[in-house]
């Protein structure tokens, strides 16, 4: 009887290790694609014209935080209207998120 609570308390504990493991990864992947739609929103602001050098300041490894829809959305509202500066398309979809 023992050695079955034993066992079962490793399978638990497997589990468990396993399913934090699978979070964590996804929660590294979630930043990885949100600091790749955030360098898109940058060079996407670039090619409208918006300064380079301004644009710099711009870390998109400090702003992995932010859901890659929250990005999308500022890809989108720049490619729907050109003339919107990046910190505009971002205003607006923070408000939206």
């Amino acid at each position: 009887m023992v050695k079955i609570n034993i066992l079962s308390s490793l399978i638990v504990a497997a589990a468990l290790a396993a399913q934090s493991a699978r979070a964590g990864m996804e929660t590294r992947a979630e930043e990885i694609w949100s600091e790749n739609f955030c360098e898109q929103a940058v060079s996407l602001a670039i090619q409208h014209g918006e300064s380079p050098e301004q644009l710099n300041m711009v870390s998109c490894r400090l702003l992995n935080y932010y859901q890659p829809s929250y990005w999308q959305c500022v890809i989108d509202a720049l490619r729907a209207n050109p003339g919107l500066k990046l910190e505009a398309a971002r205003q607006k979809c923070l408000a939206e998120y």
